[in-house]
């Protein structure tokens, strides 16, 4: 890649900043994505590369509610908080020895075994994935000291052979990988709830040894025919030791309750305009159980509209995952946790719920 793809490569990222965020937001982000990007792509990275087949580990990291959040807080709190997540994923990439691969508006993309192939790229990739849900943690914890929104990312990884190399044209090119671990990685991501790691089963089975995971699932995605199974990591063993910080659910008073809730389902981040009409049975601060008249994967995200039994003029509106669904045909005990917090959505609710427990 030569200086004049470089600066291609910088002001085509920063501009769709500037269209996603405002003008603010880009003279905020410009020198700070400039000095990140700068080191990953010197040497190795600024020369055009062959396209070689490779076995890489891809990581990538996607803020979950963040959308719903731009529009609860100003825009300069919110351009602040993204760039202190930016710099946290770049400090900690960097760490493990991984390379950016690409910002994607509020998400990240990591590579572990290109454009160099190292012995424990998979291994150097997980601990990398707990430690940034560890820095989360810390950088929620100094947020919460300043009054901001807490941030949450819900992140995928996938092992497997891509294709690596710059691709591109003499105008603009660029050194990436291509190939279905990288899809797979995105859908993965896709599923993970905020503060979750899932892996792909490629990727769990070549660190089995030194990883421990929790909850293991099989969904459905995309471009496959056949059910693929996700493995929660919990924590490592290599280098050292590592535990991704627990996001209790359930922490909160429940109460019980009994209204309707409209559902739309969320995929790839579009909300779909089919509705159906559930039931809420219990509510909570970060989640809720609701009777549906269908069932719906684990992971799969809806847009729940409630009525205004929550006290509100108009319908309050909150972003969710499902955990777990059960139950006969027509009528499914299903369990959601809120994706976005902090939002005048989520604070109804937890308005809604303080009230029924003790009263305005």
């Amino acid at each position: 890649m030569q200086h004049k793809d470089r600066q291609l490569l910088f002001s085509s990222m920063v501009g769709l900043i500037e269209d996603v965020y405002g003008s603010a937001a880009r003279c905020q982000l410009d020198a700070a994505l400039r000095e990140r990007l700068t080191t990953q792509l010197d040497d190795f990275l600024l020369e055009s590369q062959p396209v070689l087949r490779t076995e890489v580990t891809i990581l990538i990291a996607d803020l979950r509610g963040f959308t719903a959040l731009m529009e609860s807080f100003p825009t300069h709190i919110m351009v602040e908080v993204l760039n202190r997540f930016y710099g946290l994923m770049a400090q900690v990439i960097e760490r493990h020895g991984g390379v950016i691969d690409k910002f994607m508006g509020d998400s990240v993309m990591a590579l572990f075994g290109a454009p160099v192939r190292r012995a424990d790229d998979l291994l150097r990739a997980l601990a990398c994935a707990v430690e940034m849900q560890m820095g989360m943690a810390e950088m929620n914890r100094r947020s919460e000291g300043r009054g901001e929104p807490s941030l949450y990312a819900g992140i995928g990884v996938s092992t497997g052979d891509v294709m690596a190399g710059s691709f591109g044209s003499r105008v603009y090119s660029e050194y990436t990988v291509i190939g279905d671990p990288v899809n797979l990685a995105a859908r993965i991501e896709g599923y993970s709830l905020r503060g979750q790691v899932l892996i792909s089963e490629t990727s769990y089975r070549g660190a089995r040894g030194h990883i421990d995971v929790g909850a293991v699932n099989e969904v459905m995605v995309k471009g496959k025919s056949n059910p693929v199974t996700l493995y929660e990591l919990k924590g490592v063993t290599y280098p050292i030791p590592l535990a991704v910080p627990e996001i209790e659910i359930r922490k909160s008073p429940r109460i019980m309750v009994d209204f309707p809730v409209v559902f739309r389902k969320v995929e790839a981040k579009r909300i779909l305009a089919e509705r159906f009409v559930g039931k809420v049975n219990d509510l909570g601060y970060y989640g809720l159980s609701a009777d549906l008249p269908l069932i719906l994967p684990p992971y799969s995200e809806v847009l729940m509209s409630l009525t205004p039994e929550l006290g509100a003029e108009n319908t309050v509106e909150v972003y969710a995952r499902v955990l777990r669904s059960s139950g006969n045909p027509g009528s499914y005990r299903t369990n959601l946790q809120f994706t976005a917090i902090d939002t005048p959505g989520h604070r109804k609710v937890k308005q809604y719920v303080d009230q029924m427990l003790w009263g305005p």
